[in-house]
This record gives C-alpha cells, sequence and structure tokens, in this order.
C-alpha cells in the first residue's frame, strides 16, 4: 500500500510536469509563428514603396463570416474608409467601415466588392470580384482575350486606392458567359483568406 500510494503520488506529479511542458511547448511554438509571419511582413514593409499600418486580426463578421474581418486598428490610428488592406502575400480587400480603434474589412471574395484589375502577362483588362461560393471571378473578358491557366492577375490601378501591381492571385479556370459573347475566369487568391492573422493597411 505504501509503494502504491508513493507511485501514484509520482505519476500524478509525473503528468502535471507533463502537461506544463506540453503547455510550453505550444506557447513557444505560438510565438515562433507570430515572429516569422511578423518578420515577413517588416521585411515586405521596408521593400515596399507604399506605407502601411499594421493590424492585427482579431475577429470576423458575424454576418459575414467567410469575407469580413475586424482589425484593432482605426481612425485614431489613421485608418479611414476606402483604405486598401494587403499582406506581403498579395491583396486582402478593403477598409468599408472605420471606427476609433478598430475597423472592418471587406475581403475580396465578397460578392459586393470588385476591384480592375489585369492579367499581368497580356495585360488583358478585367474585373475581378468574389462569388457566392467564395471564390474570384474576373469578368468581361473579350472571346478573343489572350488569359490562360496560371497567369497571375494583379490590379490594374484604375480602382481608387488600389495601387498598381498588387498580387491578387492565378487563374484557375476559363469559362463562356451563357451569352457566349464574353469569358470569365476563376481566380485562386494569392492570400489564403481563411488564416488571416496580421495585415497592412496602404496609407494612400
Amino acid at each position: 500500500m505504501v509503494f502504491y500510494h508513493r507511485n501514484y503520488v509520482q505519476n500524478q506529479k509525473l503528468k502535471k510536469e507533463i502537461d506544463n511542458l506540453r503547455r510550453a511547448f505550444n506557447e513557444a511554438t505560438e510565438i515562433y509563428f507570430e515572429n516569422k509571419r511578423l518578420k515577413e511582413l517588416l521585411i515586405f514593409k521596408k521593400k515596399s514603396p507604399y506605407r502601411f499600418i499594421t493590424s492585427r486580426v482579431i475577429g470576423r463578421d458575424p454576418d459575414n463570416w467567410s469575407a469580413a474581418l475586424i482589425i484593432d486598428k482605426g481612425k485614431s490610428s489613421g485608418i479611414k474608409k476606402g483604405f486598401v488592406c494587403i499582406t506581403y502575400l498579395g491583396l486582402v480587400g478593403r477598409v468599408i467601415e472605420s471606427g476609433d480603434n478598430i475597423s472592418k474589412i471587406m475581403m475580396i471574395n465578397d460578392p459586393n466588392l470588385g476591384v480592375s484589375a489585369i492579367v499581368q502577362r497580356s495585360r488583358q483588362e478585367g474585373l475581378v470580384s468574389g462569388s457566392l461560393s467564395g471564390s474570384l471571378i474576373m469578368r468581361y473578358l473579350s472571346k478573343e482575350s489572350d488569359i490562360k491557366i496560371n497567369d497571375n492577375i494583379v490590379t490594374s490601378g484604375l480602382t481608387e486606392n488600389y495601387p498598381k501591381g498588387l498580387l491578387i492571385g492565378t487563374v484557375a479556370g476559363i469559362g463562356e458567359d451563357l451569352s457566349g459573347l464574353s469569358r470569365y475566369a476563376i481566380i485562386h487568391p494569392s492570400v489564403n483568406l481563411a488564416t488571416l492573422e496580421e495585415v497592412l493597411v496602404i496609407i494612400p
């Protein structure tokens, strides 16, 4: 009985130590990945010609969970409605509401957001917007448009506050409208919109 009690106590102590080690490991892993993301953002900021405000994603709009973010910066930091939001990988969306200390970002996969874009290779113009399925669609392409699978799509600079040349995504599919008079392209976003934790807001 004495040995059983001693072993039980030691076992409980070891379990507690293992739990503490697991928690410390998880915390260290989170810190590592956060530092890696922030380092990549910092390198991008130093190389980029734009001025930015770095913000953390603190929530998602419950009314539009998959296509709207809440960030921890607002008017007090200089963020205004209409400002463009990116990461070092490409375009994220646009500020649609700005409070004193938080802002709402409508992401590019929202059907209500459209941005003028071009095929980087051929300079073919079109309009990229979201869709009900959550993917991106490039519309208003002529039937003879020069666009191919894996082409990069970038901003054209014709939409207000969007600088020219921001990467939007790559062409994943091409089809014809029902009328047969024009084509459209399905675009795979360059940014994983479902896993964003930090973003950069461009100051015009």
